[in-house]
């Protein structure tokens, strides 16, 4: 079941990449073709000067002119966007800094350290650790600069300086690891393995403390290493168990 459930997201994935290359693919060479028919034809000269005894004549060669010009380089322009997404989509890299992959050297041995881990239906799961405690991930709170919260209600300053409600980061993370736990249970027959959704800072986050439940945890960036080490083991989490569920992340981990 792990097996068919990696390669199935192994094929979606090509699928995606796939489809984007014939996409931008197809609008580049829409994109050559009408660069083709107004620079290498009589058929744009033919076409400007149909009606030219017309008072409107001036103004529809104008946009004629225009569009011949503008169509074929933002057919090209389209496909290369195209392109480009499908060629990100097959690296699986991602630009955003992983603060506890970063320190994954301080972390206790034998534990597994992926920046980024994408479930099939889309969701990004980042700082994924797995060890024999089960799997935690770390998703990183908004900057106290620009950042505030009354209770339960979050905000964040625009850049007209106004502060607009955003979603509550614990309340995300703990649907995040409810995801991760489905997924995983569903490619392993039914096992439960733990999952840890934890909320960092690089700050002291204690005011944060009175929202804390037990879906979800808040630990700094600097106590994550003794967190971690603090974890007990999952009794029911075999070592032939705990190599399926890495060999399922690392394959979520390059999606």
């Amino acid at each position: 079941m792990p097996t068919q459930c990696i390669q199935d997201h192994a094929d979606a994935r090509a699928l995606v990449v796939a489809g984007r290359t014939v996409a931008g693919a197809g609008w580049v060479a829409v994109g050559l073709a009408a660069g083709w028919l107004v620079f290498a034809t009589p058929l744009l000269v033919r076409a400007v000067n149909i009606n030219a005894g017309s008072t409107l004549a001036p103004f529809l060669q104008a946009v004629a002119w225009a569009a011949a010009v503008t169509a074929p380089t933002c057919f090209i322009l389209l496909g290369a966007i195209r392109l480009a997404s499908a060629a990100t989509h097959l690296r699986g890299r991602t630009r955003l800094f992983r603060p506890v992959h970063a320190m994954a050297g301080r972390l206790p041995a034998g534990m597994l350290t992926l920046a980024t881990v994408r479930l099939p239906d889309g969701r990004a799961i980042p700082d994924v650790v797995l060890g024999p405690h089960g799997i935690a991930f770390f998703e990183t709170l908004p900057a106290p600069a620009t950042s505030r919260h009354v209770g339960s209600r979050w905000e964040a300053r625009s850049v007209d300086g106004e502060w607009r409600p955003i979603e509550n980061p614990l309340e995300r993370a703990a649907r995040d690891g409810d995801a991760l736990r489905r997924y995983l249970e569903s490619v392993d027959c039914g096992f439960v393995v733990r999952v840890y959704p934890v909320v960092t800072s690089r700050a002291r986050p204690g005011a944060f403390e009175a929202e804390l439940t037990g879906a979800c945890s808040v630990v700094p960036l600097a106590d994550v290493p003794g967190w971690l080490g603090s974890l007990r083991a999952q009794r029911s989490l075999s070592e032939t168990r705990l190599q399926r569920i890495r060999q399922t992340l690392e394959s979520l981990a390059q999606a």
